[in-house]
C-alpha cells in the first residue's frame, strides 16, 4: 500500500520555534554560569531610566539620535521604553519587564557605540571585576531570512594609567556574537559579559575605569538590538572560574623564593603558573608551572621554587588556567630578597659553543671570567658588568677550543674569587 505524507506547516513552525528556544536557553545558561560573582559589589549600573518619551544618552558615541519615526537608517538610536521602533521589530518592554523602563534601541553599524567612565576617589583595588549587560535581538524570527546579520557585541574594560593613557584590563576585549532572533510571542533578553582583572601597582592608585561597548557587524538587514542594565561589579572571589584560592605566600629560602598556595575547590582546572614582577604592575614573567588537580572539593596545597629571584622587593601571583582556556589570578604578594653574597651558576656543563653563566648579586659590579687549560695557561678572558639581582652572561669564542677539561675562574673588581671550578668542553 502506498503511504501518503502530509505537510503540517504549524508543526514545522512549532518545531522551529522549539529549536530556537532551546538554543537560546543554552546560550543564556552558559553565559550566566560564566558570570556568577559571589559577594559582588556593584560599582555602576546603567538602566537608562524610566519614561515613555524618547531621549538621548551622553554615553552614546558614533550613533545619530532620532527622536521620532522608525529607526530605519543605519547607526541610529534612541533611548525608549519599547523595542518596536520599526514595525518588524519586537514589541517588548525593558529587561526587567517595566513598561515605563527605558533601554537603548539601536539600528546597528560596525563601530563603538557606548563609552562610560567610572571614577572612584578611594581608587579601585587590584583584582577581578565583572561587566555584564542584557541584549535582545529585536528582529522578529524570519526577518531578513537566512542571511540575517546577527550582532557581534564587544566589551572592553580599561583603566587610566599614570601617563593618562587608557590601558585594557586583562580579559579585554570580550566578544559575544550570534544572539539569535526569536518569535514575536517570546522576545528574549540574553545576558552577556565576562570577568576582567585589574593589575596591582605598588606606587599608583587606579581611580578611573572605562567601559566601552562596540558592535562588530556592518549595517544591513539584521544587526538591530536593544541593550539594558549594563553593570560593573567588583568580584572579590574571582568571577567565572570555579576555583577558590585560600591563600598565597612567598618567602625567601636560601638563595631562592618558595611560593606556596592552596585551593578550597577546583573544577576543570588545568595548571597554575607562578608569575613574578619587579613592580607588581607590569612585566610579569612565568617562573614555574604546576599541574592542577582538575577536580577537587577538598583543600589542595601547592608550592613552587624560584631559584633565580630578583634582588630587593618583587611580587608574585598565581595564574590558574582552566581546561577551556579561561583563567583567573590569585592575590599578589610581595617578598624582599637581600643577597649577602654574589652567587654564580654555570649552565650546560659540559659545554659546546657557548658557556652560559647566571649571577645573583646584591649590587652592580664588574667581574672577570678566565678560562684556564690543564697546563695552567689562560686561554680566554672576558669582563662584564653585572646588575643588582639576576644577570645572565655568555662566555663566547669557546667553540674552537680543544675538547677536554678547563678551569673557570670568576672574580670581582676587588680580586675576590666568586667561582673557581671545572668545566668540560665537548
Amino acid at each position: 500500500m502506498e503511504k501518503k505524507f502530509t505537510f503540517n506547516a504549524k508543526a514545522v513552525t512549532y518545531l522551529s520555534l522549539t529549536v530556537v528556544a532551546f538554543l537560546l536557553s543554552c546560550i543564556t545558561s552558559k553565559t550566566e554560569a560564566q558570570l556568577s560573582c559571589p559577594n559582588q559589589t556593584v560599582l555602576y549600573l546603567e538602566t537608562f531610566g524610566t519614561g515613555t518619551t524618547p531621549t538621548t544618552s551622553t554615553d552614546i558615541v558614533n550613533l545619530t539620535y532620532h527622536a521620532a519615526g522608525p529607526l530605519a537608517a543605519e547607526a541610529t538610536y534612541r533611548v525608549i521604553n519599547n523595542t518596536q521602533q520599526k514595525p518588524e521589530w519586537q514589541n517588548s518592554a525593558d529587561h526587567t519587564g517595566d513598561v515605563n523602563g527605558r533601554m537603548l534601541v539601536v539600528n546597528g553599524e560596525d563601530e563603538t557605540f557606548f563609552s562610560h567612565e567610572v571614577d572612584r576617589t578611594q581608587g579601585f583595588d587590584a583584582g577581578n571585576y565583572t561587566v555584564t549587560l542584557y541584549l535582545m535581538n529585536i528582529d522578529t524570527l524570519g526577518v531578513c531570512g537566512k542571511d540575517a546579520l546577527l550582532t557581534d557585541i564587544g566589551l572592553r574594560v580599561e583603566y587610566l594609567d599614570q601617563t593618562n593613557n587608557w590601558v585594557p584590563l586583562t580579559g579585554s576585549p570580550y566578544n559575544a556574537s550570534g544572539v539569535p532572533q526569536t518569535s514575536n510571542t517570546s522576545p528574549t533578553w540574553v545576558q552577556l559579559g565576562s570577568t576582567f582583572t585589574l593589575p596591582f601597582f605598588s606606587n599608583f592608585t587606579i581611580k578611573s575605569v572605562r567601559i566601552v561597548v562596540s558592535d562588530g557587524v556592518v549595517g544591513g538587514c539584521g544587526n538591530d538590538f536593544a541593550m539594558d542594565d549594563l553593570q560593573l561589579a567588583e568580584c572579590p572571589q574571582g568571577g567565572q572560574l570555579p576555583v577558590t584560592f585560600l591563600g598565597v605566600s612567598a618567602r625567601q629560602q636560601n638563595d631562592g623564593v618558595n611560593v606556596s598556595w592552596s585551593t578550597a575547590q577546583e573544577i576543570n582546572s588545568s595548571r597554575f603558573d607562578v608569575e613574578r614582577s619587579a613592580d607588581g604592575g607590569s612585566g610579569w614573567d612565568v617562573v614555574a608551572t604546576v599541574a592542577a588537580a582538575g577536580n577537587s572539593s577538598i583543600e589542595k596545597n601547592y608550592s613552587a621554587f624560584d631559584a633565580k629571584p630578583l634582588n630587593g622587593t618583587s611580587y608574585y601571583r598565581i595564574r590558574e588556567t582552566d581546561i577551556d582556556g579561561k583563567y583567573k589570578f590569585s592575590k599578589t604578594v610581595p617578598v624582599t630578597i637581600n643577597f649577602a653574597n654574589t652567587t654564580v651558576e654555570v649552565l650546560a656543563n659540559p659545554f659546546y659553543n657557548n658557556l652560559t653563566i647566571d649571577f645573583n648579586s646584591p649590587t652592580e659590579q664588574q667581574v672577570s671570567a678566565r678560562l684556564i687549560d690543564i697546563t695552567g695557561r689562560q686561554v680566554l678572558l672576558q669582563k662584564w658588568t653585572i646588575s643588582s639581582g639576576t644577570t645572565r652572561q655568555v662566555l663566547t669564542n669557546v667553540g674552537n677550543l680543544m675538547q677536554g677539561m678547563y678551569i673557570l675562574n670568576i672574580s670581582n673588581q676587588n680580586g675576590e674569587m666568586l667561582f673557581n671550578g671545572k668545566v668540560m668542553k665537548q
